[in-house]
């Protein structure tokens, strides 16, 4: 293989794919990159086997052929390296880098080690960019990270009658988001949290703010249990998570006692203030409705305590509720709207929160019940 390609164009490829490179694994070929020459271009590949990237780029193809290396080290020469053309060779399973002032060689594993990348089937889907990039960290959060339970680490996706539907949860709290879709397509997968965010990050690098209404193609593997998208010149593979997800339309309340409206960045602060003296335990923030307030009060042995009143519309009956400060304070960060709805149906029961003017997007936090 020999490719003549800029420092410059190489290197943000080389940090985005080296973010699925399996660090921790004990295959030692999972910590490289496989490079190789496909069409005239360059193709860089990474995978943990959970999830596997694929970006393509232009350059110079003088020889074809294929090498793969250390992820760590490859990315760590060239970003030391100054903007110029750089010259990629290889031999065996020997890569060489050289500037008309700098040369080395990185030894590395055969290519034929490296595990192959999931290719889609010809059956696909198409989403504007730009509906992930806005709605997924609208309710990623809310998934859980602990892989203790698999399914809760999984995020619900599902189009059907020309809506998106995306569902999250951890089991004491749940993100419910519904988007209108041009599309007619049908689809439904449990996606990993980590798969998201991942997309999220890729849909920035890949895509400027103008092109960001172009579609990404979205497909599974022939065996039905990879998920596969393509950004621009880039693919993302993932496993997809297996076993069945909560019923959580029977956690989203349908009825309730009490219902207040109010400023949201004025709660969102309050509640980040009342969380200082919430540290201890379960990082508890009580909730107090009043004639025209909603009161925060938290408390701490050591530290003190604390009370705040933000103005709010309250109907309903009085009641004191008790939450997870950091629920609450997710949910509110994920919305951009100018006021909130929270909904109580009791107060040992799950409130429900929706942004004002936000269609199609709602929060489910469970209570924790005060001794």
């Amino acid at each position: 293989m020999k490719v003549l390609i800029l420092q410059q164009d190489l290197l943000p490829a080389l940090q985005a794919v080296s973010r699925s490179v399996g660090v921790r694994s004990t295959l030692p070929v999972l910590a490289n990159v496989l490079l190789q020459t496909e069409n005239g271009k360059l193709k860089i590949s990474a995978t943990n086997l959970e999830v596997g990237v694929i970006k393509q780029l232009n350059a110079k193809v003088d020889e074809i052929g294929e090498v793969s290396v250390p992820a760590k080290t490859l990315l760590e020469i060239v970003s030391s390296l100054p903007v110029s053309e750089l010259t990629l060779s290889s031999s065996t399973d020997q890569l060489k880098i050289s500037t008309p002032s700098f040369k080395a060689s990185l030894n590395g594993i055969p290519a034929s080690e490296f595990p192959a990348i999931p290719l889609a089937s010809d059956q696909a889907i198409f989403l504007e960019a730009s509906v992930l990039k806005n709605t997924l960290p609208q309710l990623t959060f809310a998934a859980a990270i602990d892989e203790g339970r698999p399914v809760l680490t999984g995020i619900l996706t599902e189009i059907k009658d020309g809506m998106l539907e995306l569902v999250a949860t951890d089991g004491f709290r749940l993100a419910h988001k519904k988007t209108t879709l041009a599309s007619k397509d049908s689809f439904k997968a449990l996606i990993p949290r980590k798969t998201f965010e991942e997309i999220v990050r890729l849909i920035d690098e890949e895509l400027s703010k103008d092109t960001q209404d172009e579609k990404i193609q979205i497909a599974t593997s022939e065996n039905q249990n990879q998920i596969i998208f393509k950004i621009g010149q880039t693919q993302l593979s993932s496993r997809l998570i297996e076993g069945q997800f909560p019923s959580w339309e029977k956690i989203v309340p349908t009825q309730s006692v009490a219902r207040v409206v109010l400023d949201r960045s004025s709660f969102q602060k309050s509640v980040k203030l009342a969380s200082v003296f919430a540290k201890d335990g379960a990082s508890i923030i009580k909730l107090q409705t009043g004639e025209n307030s909603l009161k925060l009060i938290s408390e701490a042995k050591e530290l003190g305590n604390q009370e705040t009143d933000v103005e709010a519309q309250v109907e309903g009956q009085a009641l004191t509720i008790a939450f997870n400060s950091k629920f609450l304070f997710d949910a509110l960060s994920a919305c951009s709207s100018s006021q909130i709805v929270i909904e109580f149906s009791g107060e040992l029961s799950p409130a429900l929160l929706k942004p004002v003017g936000e269609e199609g997007l709602e929060y489910v936090i469970m209570p924790v019940r005060l001794s």
